[in-house]
C-alpha cells in the first residue's frame, strides 16, 4: 500500500524524466528510488563519504545502484577545509543547530556534482517512526504521546533540518528538491499508526514489505543518523573544537560552537567574515 502511495505522489511531484536521488543504505532513500524506478525515470544515485573513510551508506548505495542499473556518483568529501566550510554553513546556509551544521556539511560538495534539475530524497521519513532515544523513552507508549512527539518533529523549523538542506539545494544550487515523505498522503499513512505498529515486528517493515525490490538488494541497515554513520560528528568534534577561530569562546561541545555562530549569522544580520574577525 505505502509503495503505491509513494509512487503516486512522486508521480504528481516530479516533472522530469531524469532525476537525481540522494541515496544511502537506508530504507527511506532506497524506497524513493524504487518509486522513481517504477515510474520509468532515468536515475543517477548520489552518495558520499568522507575522504579516506568509505562508509556503509556509500558502499551500499553503490551496490544498490549497480544492481538496479542506475548511474551512480560517489562524492568524496574533503576533510581539510573544515574552517571555511563551517563558516559557509553559518553565513550562507544560516545553520543554527549542531545537526544542521553536520547534516548539511557534506552537501556543500554533493550538490556541485549533481547534473539533474530534480533531486529526490527520503528526507524526514525517520520522524514518523520515533527512532530517537528521546522518543523511545518518553513518547512511544501511547499514541497520544507519540503524536505529540511527531507534531514537534514535523514543525516547519525541525523536520531533520529540511529548511536548511532545501536552502542548499534550491537557493544556492538552483535545484528542485523533492521529499515525498513530507507529502500529506504519505504523512496520513504513517500518522494513523502508533509506535508499535510502525516498529514491530521490525522497524520500517511496512515499506520494506511493500516494495519487493528490497528482496533483490539483500536488505538494508537499521536507521542510523547521517552524521553518525559517516563520521561527521567525530570530524567536527576533532576539527571544530580545536580551532580557536571557530571555537572563539573555548566551548567544550560542538553544539555550543554552533549556537555562537548562529547568533552572528542569521537572516536578519549577515556580517562578512572580515567584519566578524575584526
Amino acid at each position: 500500500m505505502i509503495d503505491g502511495i509513494l509512487t503516486r505522489e512522486l508521480h504528481a511531484m516530479s516533472r522530469e524524466d531524469r532525476v537525481a536521488v540522494l541515496l544511502s543504505g537506508g530504507v527511506d532513500s532506497v524506497s524513493v528510488a524504487f518509486a522513481a524506478h517504477r515510474l520509468g525515470k532515468k536515475i543517477t544515485a548520489y552518495t558520499f563519504h568522507l575522504d579516506g573513510q568509505p562508509s556503509y551508506d556509500s558502499q551500499k548505495a553503490e551496490n544498490i545502484a549497480k544492481h538496479m542499473g542506475w548511474d551512480v556518483c560517489t562524492v568524496v568529501v574533503p576533510i581539510d577545509n573544515i574552517e571555511r566550510d563551517f563558516i559557509r554553513l553559518a553565513k550562507e546556509v544560516y545553520c543554527e543547530k549542531k545537526t544542521h551544521f553536520e547534516c548539511c556539511f557534506p552537501f556543500l560538495y554533493v550538490y556541485p556534482q549533481i547534473k539533474e534539475h530534480e533531486v529526490l530524497s527520503g528526507w524526514a521519513a525517520d520522524g514518523y517512526y520515533g527512532v530517537s532515544k528521546k522518543a523511545n523513552i518518553h513518547y512511544k507508549h501511547t499514541k497520544e504521546k507519540f503524536d505529540e512527539f511527531r507534531k514537534e518533529y514535523f514543525m516547519q523549523n525541525n523536520r531533520a533540518g529540511y529548511v536548511w538542506h532545501k536552502r542548499i539545494a534550491e537557493e544556492i544550487h538552483k535545484k528542485r528538491f523533492i521529499a515525498p515523505y513530507l507529502d500529506p498522503a504519505v504523512a496520513s499513512f504513517f500518522m494513523n499508526k502508533d509506535w508499535y505498529e510502525l516498529n514491530q515486528p521490525f522497524q520500517k517493515h511496512h515499506v520494506v514489505e511493500a516494495f519487493p525490490e528490497f528482496e533483490q538488494i539483500g536488505g538494508v541497515k537499521k536507521h542510523i543518523n547521517l552524521q553518525l554513520g559517516s563520521g561527521i560528528d567525530k570530524l567536527f568534534e576533532r576539527e571544530v573544537l580545536s580551532n580557536s577561530r571557530l571555537n572563539f569562546n573555548n566551548r567544550k561541545r560542538v553544539m555550543d560552537v554552533c549556537r555562537d555562530w548562529s547568533a552572528h549569522y542569521n537572516e536578519e544580520q549577515q556580517s562578512t567574515l572580515e567584519d566578524f574577525f575584526a
